[in-house]
């Protein structure tokens, strides 16, 4: 009996044995990795980001899942195809969803124009259609009096309680001067004054209204801009002014772009970071309901897996919000704001570690791209940008051309930059570093100046990508200072 006990106290230890040492040995298997696999990434990009999921994701040695790694995106023009804020502008222009009393619009309207600005002329660019100069205190002034009547005649409200009425309004003289006057002023302040004084200027078309009703009609936008976008409605359009209206600036006319769309390899991308153990953060220069509606219903938009958003904000009094940008809450989210508000408000949760992971398009987003020592990937939606950015998509291409990796990126120290070509004609991303503009028909990698730095980096004249990026500010003159490739 005692043999017998033996023996089964043996076997039975054995097999205890087996079973453990089994489970340690085993390795995660690629099933537990979701990959990135749509068409339209360039097999470069796809292969970066791939690489990150296997070297930082939660399969990956050293993981921590209650201090994950983490990813921000710029939103306009990265997330989204085209810019989500000036469709919303103009979605608000034609459904005259407004909160201001008509004797508020003009002063909100010259809210952070600078004094010497305002009455000096806006340069040969944006002079009256007779040819004569035109000031920003002008047109605000022609805009607040046709708001008036808009309002006065019973068809302006900060919800939809009125939208039986948009046909007959959209007909009036008085909505033609008020909508193309105000999108001219959007251009114009934006293409001749400081990010600091544009940027914001648009977010106070909100004043008066509610979070709640800013959503809203954020929400509302976004799904009648999305369902353009699948109808394949893409293109430039235009606010025209009516001839003969009494005003002071006489007649002005703007185009804008139209409309907004999310492709799926973006949905793809983020839904895969939440998928492999990654938090996700938008960084926005638009205002932070009109991303949270965006960012924050995946049953709506398709976009799973985000966190948190950090974005523009205003103050609010009594509820509502004030044309006072909110500095309480964090700098602008522009330029350098971008990556001074990651500091503040992202950090913190990772004990003051920078994202593994950015994703950008333009000069707003240069600084927080390339400034964090964690950084690890860095994504461009290629725009053909003559800007900061373009710089970092000239990095892209050279390790691109030089067969640099991941692995070898951070060997020498360095991100790895990856360039996403894009058709802005489609709304779609192409499998290509090269991109189409809307309403052009070739497919460019760089612009003029962005070819020109390419070629300084492949003659030499830089020994690496980060003596070239650390020298933006004599290369391309976008930023008086800069704090440094890879210092935070």
């Amino acid at each position: 009996m005692k043999k017998f006990l033996t023996l089964l106290l043996t076997l039975v230890l054995v097999l205890s044995l087996a079973s453990c040492g089994n489970t340690s040995t085993t390795e995660p298997t690629n099933n537990s990795i979701t990959y990135l696999s749509l068409d339209g990434w360039d097999e470069t990009v796809k292969g970066g980001i791939n690489d990150l999921f296997d070297m930082y994701g939660k399969n990956s040695e050293g993981y921590d899942p209650d201090l994950k790694p983490y990813a921000v995106f710029d939103f306009d023009n990265t997330i989204s195809i085209l810019d989500i804020e000036e469709a919303l502008a103009i979605y608000q222009l034609e459904h005259l969803r407004f909160a201001m009393e008509p004797q508020e619009m003009e002063e909100v309207l010259l809210t952070g124009i600078p004094k010497d600005k305002v009455q000096v002329s806006l340069g040969e660019d944006y002079r009256s259609s007779s040819n004569k100069d035109l000031t920003i205190a002008t047109v605000a002034k022609d805009a607040a009096a046709a708001y008036k009547k808009l309002y006065d005649a019973g068809y302006v409200a900060a919800d939809n309680s009125l939208e039986s009425k948009k046909e007959e309004w959209l007909k009036t003289d008085d909505w033609k001067e008020f909508s193309s006057k105000m999108r001219w002023m959007y251009s114009a302040i934006g293409d001749t004054m400081d990010v600091s004084v544009s940027y914001p200027w648009i977010t106070y078309w909100f004043t008066g209204m509610t979070p709640e009703q800013v959503y809203a009609l954020a929400t509302e936008s976004h799904q009648f801009n999305l369902s353009e976008a699948e109808a394949g409605k893409w293109e430039t359009r235009e606010f025209a002014g009516p001839v003969n209206y009494d005003s002071l600036a006489g007649p002005l006319s703007i185009s804008y772009k139209y409309p907004v769309g999310i492709s799926e390899e973006m949905k793809e991308l983020i839904s895969a970071l939440d998928d492999n153990g990654f938090d996700v953060w938008i960084c926005s220069a638009s205002f932070i309901d009109v991303i949270k509606a965006a960012a924050m219903q995946p049953e709506l938009f398709g976009l799973k897996g985000i966190d948190g958003v950090v974005a523009m904000e205003s103050k609010l009094t009594d509820g509502v919000y004030d044309n006072v940008y909110n500095y309480d809450a964090h700098p602008q989210t522009q330029g350098l704001g971008k990556s001074e508000t990651i500091e503040k408000v992202i950090m913190p949760k990772y004990n003051g570690r920078g994202p593994v992971f950015t994703a950008m398009d333009s000069q707003g987003d240069f600084n927080f791209c390339s400034e964090f020592k964690d950084t690890a990937v860095n994504l461009i939606l290629n725009r053909q940008r003559s800007d900061d950015a373009g710089l970092l998509s000239v990095a892209a291409v050279y390790q691109k051309e030089k067969g640099i990796d991941l692995a070898s990126a951070q060997e020498s120290g360095d991100t790895l930059f990856l360039l996403q070509g894009r058709d802005e004609n489609k709304g779609i991303l192409l499998p290509q570093a090269e991109c189409i503009n809307l309403g052009k028909t070739d497919a460019l990698l760089f612009s003029d100046k962005a070819q020109s730095w390419y070629e300084m980096l492949q003659s030499g004249q830089y020994k690496t990508i980060g003596d070239m990026i650390n020298d933006c500010v004599n290369i391309t003159g976008k930023l008086a200072q800069y704090d440094g490739y890879k210092t935070k």
